[in-house]
Order: C-alpha cells, then sequence, then structure tokens
C-alpha cells in the first residue's frame, strides 16, 4: 500500500503541469518572503569588479541555500544556474524562470558529459553561471570532483556566495535545506574568488574552495542573527 502510494506520487511529480504549477506557487512564495523582508547584501564589490572585466565566472553556493539565492543577484547581467534534470531540478527551474533566471540542465559530477559540454560553451560565451556544487544529491556541503576538474581545464574564477535568515528551519533532507518565512531579515554575503591553482592538487584546491564556501555561509548565519 504505501509503496503503490509512493509510485503514485513519483507519477504525480513528474507530470508537467503539476512541475509548472509547483514551480508557480514557489516562485509566489519566493516573493512573498523577499517583498516583507529586509535584505541586506556585503560585499557585493567583488561582484561589480568581476562583472566588468566582461568575462566568465561561476557562483558557488550550497544546494540548501538554492532558492532564496535568485535575490542575490541583483545586477543587469544574465545569470544562469546549473539544475538538475530530475523531477524535483524541473520545479526549481520552473520556479526560478519567474526571476529571469535561465536554466542549464544537468549537475556537477564529473561523468555528466552533457552538462560539461554546454557549460564550456557558456563559458566561451562568458556566461555567469550559478552552481551548487554539492548537488544534486550529495553529499552535503562537499564539492564534487567534477566542478574540480572543469575549474582546472577552464582556470574561470569562482565567487563563493551564501544567505541566511533571521527566522529559518533547517528540514529534515539530504542538504538540510534552510525553509525561511516572510517577514524576515536576510543577508548575502560574497566571498573571496577562487581561481584553481596549478600548484596544488585537485583535492587541495577542492578543499580550498569547500572552506571559503563554508566561511561565507557562517558569516550570512552571524550576520543574520
Amino acid at each position: 500500500m504505501i509503496y503503490n502510494s509512493k509510485r503514485k506520487m513519483k507519477r504525480i511529480f513528474k507530470h508537467k503541469y503539476f512541475q509548472l504549477f509547483l514551480g508557480w506557487t514557489i516562485s509566489f512564495y519566493l516573493k512573498l518572503c523577499f517583498q516583507t523582508s529586509i535584505w541586506l547584501t556585503k560585499n557585493s564589490e567583488i561582484v561589480e569588479k568581476h562583472i566588468k572585466k566582461n568575462k566568465s565566472f561561476i557562483v558557488c553556493f550550497w544546494h540548501n541555500r538554492l532558492l532564496m539565492t535568485v535575490f542575490c543577484w541583483k545586477w543587469s547581467k544574465e545569470f544562469k544556474m546549473l539544475i538538475s534534470g530530475h523531477a524535483d531540478g524541473k520545479i526549481i527551474s520552473n520556479a526560478i524562470s519567474y526571476f529571469g533566471i535561465q536554466t542549464i540542465t544537468g549537475s556537477s559530477r564529473k561523468n555528466n558529459l552533457s552538462s560539461l559540454k554546454e557549460i564550456l560553451k557558456q563559458i566561451n560565451n562568458d556566461s555567469i553561471i550559478g552552481i551548487t556544487p554539492d548537488g544534486p544529491r550529495g553529499p552535503n556541503e562537499e564539492v564534487k570532483k567534477g566542478l574540480i576538474s572543469l575549474l582546472k581545464k577552464t582556470n574561470v574564477p569562482v565567487l563563493p556566495l551564501s544567505y541566511s535568515a533571521k527566522f529559518k528551519f533547517t528540514l529534515n533532507t539530504w542538504d538540510k535545506f534552510i525553509f525561511v518565512t516572510p517577514f524576515n531579515k536576510f543577508v548575502a554575503v560574497w566571498g573571496n574568488p577562487f581561481q584553481f591553482d596549478k600548484n596544488k592538487t585537485l583535492a587541495e584546491n577542492k578543499l580550498i574552495l569547500e572552506k571559503e564556501i563554508k566561511r561565507v555561509t557562517m558569516l550570512s548565519d552571524n550576520f543574520s542573527n
């Protein structure tokens, strides 16, 4: 009985119109949270400096802070996000499309060749790409090797990002997803730029990037309280 119910739910989540409806519902809630809250941004000059170069760069943030990231990007330069092609990814893609954000379908896994080709194409076109380096399935807050390999290949800079809120709840999901409420105080924090260091190993580069994303995540939590 439980097994059949789960199968039915999976079928519902894969239905195109349900995904569109849920995407619209999420976008409405995100707008409500943003419009009824105070929003502060720290270190935005780092982003402005890179935008002026008119070159591609990657924005990295943990999967559990994905949705409200749409409000962290306040510049006219087009911003795209790498989102999973799974049902939940399609729902997120539908939601963020209401904020003018385009989706690159794929993940940061090393063996995802189709998304790698598309990312390389976007980098060559000087696009700005948002990536959750621990997505789409974890482990939580751990940078995937696929992203580090991409950075080695392209030498494109990474800007770490996090946001937090005064009123938030942690959901019981693999990524410990942060659920926020309206009438809140949000703080977005941009971190120090990261670029692949060829004098260090892949593992060392991975650790450096992880530490910086964790640092700005901790700062955003501290600032919002």
